[in-house]
């Protein structure tokens, strides 16, 4: 209070030098100009005693009798009361605005200081950029210390700004958990030394940030609301990135495809001619003169078959570059299964030579909408994959039937089974049901099974059947087959 003091005094002395020239009416005044002064320069309370000083030193000083604290003539008593209900008023008001000025401007400055942090997280292009500006950002704030944990690919919580212990690591599990499962107010959790928000973006909550409370500096819970707002800026910078990664990461996968799939159209073209010329010239050698000995005829013989089925690759992997880029237009028609069934089996009777076909197709079945050609090769790949895969005598067991809206095929076998815990990676490309095998093939027939079925807008899964052994099932979409016309109607027609 002596700043208070100091203030009245000097308008005491003011006011002793003007008594000789103006009435007490008008020394009020200058008191009051005290009061003002000392209310803008200190606040509220040292005006109320800026107030009641103000007072006293009129009384002291100005009122008869002069230089003592007694009153001679009662109105003076009102003149006191007007000027210290005046003074309190005043200095009341005067405080006041000062209050909303510091607090306006502290507002202006929160609302610069986050739209500067908003400008640096829109120039972010990495996490670690990311956790630089909110280091800077609270400790300028709030003088604290930060941890922020961010999500990987996998969804697990990793700490890239400061060092958290086991306490608040388990916390800020538990807000991201939250958060992720309650999309409505902002969650947050507080704990002695920390308060912890989640960091959530549009879709998902891609992180955490932890504001610690440094050894003698009051927690940040005035600043909430400020923190709350950084955090969301936060959360959706981190979306952001995590969404340029993913754009960045398809675009390098898609110019990798296509350039695979143009390398193997490409290897694919070159090596079609030579190959029909091996596997012609394979055979011509064990028709024309002199006649060839057994060794060099099953010499013969199995160059044509290593021949036939390089052919054989070099067409699936022109087919899958096809499919995969698109330049297949389907050739769909209604049609019984039965006839691209009988077609697969002839192209395979020598492969399934030491097998045992089992078909099992209802009669009368509907028909259904394929393109015979691809959905053939489908059948072919999957039946040379069974036979591949299956010791001789194996039982090899077809089914077919429309259920509902769908058309399901069944290719199953009583053999080894497909790896557990890989049947959906057997339809990848160059991906094999045992990687170490002497079983020949580089995994390319599942893939175009997937390819082409998918190509119907259908659906190949692979499994183990309950008895033992691999299946494969295909689903295709039904919709309405047309309605053939009676046999009594097609002999009338005929006889006419």
């Amino acid at each position: 209070m002596a700043g208070v003091t100091g203030i009245c005094l000097a308008a005491a002395g003011v006011a002793w030098l003007l008594a000789s020239v103006v009435d007490n009416a008008s020394l009020v005044l200058v008191f009051l100009l005290a009061v003002v002064v000392s209310a803008s320069i200190f606040g509220r309370a040292p005006a109320l005693f800026a107030a009641g000083l103000s007072v006293l030193l009129f009384n002291f000083m100005f009122v008869p009798p002069r230089f003592s604290l007694t009153v001679s003539d009662e109105r003076f008593l009102f003149t006191f009361a007007v000027m210290l209900m005046v003074g309190l008023v005043v200095g009341q008001l005067t405080a006041g605005l000062k209050a909303q000025a510091s607090a306006a401007r502290g507002s202006e400055e929160r609302v610069l200081n986050l739209y500067g942090i908003s400008a640096d997280l829109g120039r972010a292009l990495t996490v670690e950029q990311v956790a630089e500006i909110v280091d800077t950002f609270v400790v300028r704030q709030f003088g604290q210390g930060v941890v922020m944990w961010v999500r990987d690919r996998s969804g697990r919580l990793q700490a890239v700004l400061g060092t958290p212990d086991v306490g608040l690591s388990a916390l800020a599990s538990r807000v991201v958990a939250v958060s992720a499962d309650a999309v409505t107010a902002a969650d947050r959790r507080s704990s002695d030394d920390a308060v912890v928000l989640p960091l959530r973006g549009t879709m998902a909550v891609r992180g955490a940030l932890a504001v610690v409370r440094a050894e003698g500096v009051a927690a940040p819970l005035e600043g909430r609301q400020l923190l709350e707002t950084c955090s969301a800026l936060v959360g959706s910078a981190l979306e952001r990135i995590h969404y340029i990664e993913v754009a960045r990461d398809s675009a390098v996968q898609i110019e990798g495809e296509r350039l695979r799939n143009s390398l193997l159209s490409a290897i694919s073209h070159d090596l079609r001619t030579p190959l029909a010329s091996m596997v012609g010239l394979s055979e011509s050698l064990q028709l024309t003169g002199p006649r060839l000995s057994p060794d060099q005829a099953s010499m013969a013989t199995a160059m044509a078959a290593t021949a036939r089925r390089m052919s054989a690759l070099v067409n699936n992997l022109l087919e899958m570059a096809r499919l995969e880029s698109g330049a297949v237009c389907l050739d769909l028609q209604w049609q019984p299964v039965e006839e691209v069934l009988g077609s697969a089996l002839a192209a395979v009777e020598s492969v399934m030579a030491r097998h045992a076909i089992d078909v099992v197709i209802p009669e009368n079945m509907a028909l259904v909408r394929f393109d015979a050609v691809l959905m053939e090769r489908v059948l072919v790949n999957l039946l040379e994959n069974a036979a591949r895969y299956t010791p001789t005598g194996a039982r090899i067991r077809i089914a077919a039937r429309v259920e509902d809206d769908s058309f399901e095929l069944v290719v199953a076998d009583n053999g080894p089974g497909l790896p557990r815990g890989r049947e959906a990676e057997m339809f990848h490309m160059f991906e094999r049901g045992r990687r170490e095998s002497a079983t020949p093939g580089v995994g390319l027939g599942l893939a175009l099974c997937h390819a082409i079925v998918e190509a119907h807008d259908g659906t190949i899964t692979a499994g183990n059947a309950p008895e033992g052994g691999a299946r494969f099932v295909i689903r295709l979409p039904q919709g309405q087959p047309p309605v053939l016309p009676a046999a009594d109607a097609l002999a009338e027609r005929g006889e006419s």
